[in-house]
């Protein structure tokens, strides 16, 4: 029996007369990495969120996507004199393009922050290069809604595109008194 054993194992190991694949050919390759983008490719609709207004650096609201732990936020900032509101932040429909689809030119800024840690902030930041907003108040409370939007990971430092990783929101209403 070893002895057929031992037979059986040559025969495998010879050779099969066509072209020679060196072993470390044969080997499958490891696992694709583990997608590092931390959101999701699509938030599909999400529905009406209540968040939180401030003035940080503008007019802005925050609202929870993920409450984590570490958090995803959607963030909304609106800056007088740039984009849309060169004129003056204002009530209206406003498409994200030109000076607003730029992070270093935006006035309807609309940003969706991720992984944040508690006692380190974010992670990763993702600008919105399209889609539209609806703003009904841009007063207390703010509110309003915002429709197919295509967010890109983006440098916080420049605001320039880096990496593959993006996301979309199909519609949010949102509210933040």
């Amino acid at each position: 029996m070893k002895r057929l054993l031992a037979i059986l194992a040559v025969a495998a190991c010879g050779d099969d007369g066509g072209s020679v694949i060196p072993d470390a050919a044969m080997q499958q390759m490891d696992a694709p990495p583990m997608n590092n983008c931390l959101v999701p490719a699509s938030y599909g609709d999400l529905g009406m969120k209540t968040g939180t207004a401030g003035t940080m650096g503008g007019v802005t609201a925050t609202f929870t996507l993920d409450a984590g732990p570490p958090r995803d936020t959607f963030f909304l900032k609106m800056v007088t004199g740039k984009g849309v509101f060169a004129g003056g932040i204002a009530p209206g429909t406003y498409t994200i393009t030109g000076d607003d689809a730029d992070y270093n030119n935006c006035g309807l800024c609309v940003h969706i922050i991720a992984d944040i840690v508690s006692g380190v902030g974010p992670t990763k930041f993702y600008f919105a290069n399209a889609g539209s907003v609806e703003l009904t108040s841009t007063g207390s409370p703010i509110s309003g809604t915002a429709t197919n939007l295509t967010f890109r990971e983006v440098d916080i430092g420049s605001g320039a595109p880096v990496g593959s990783c993006a996301s979309t929101i199909g519609s949010i209403m949102f509210s933040a008194p």
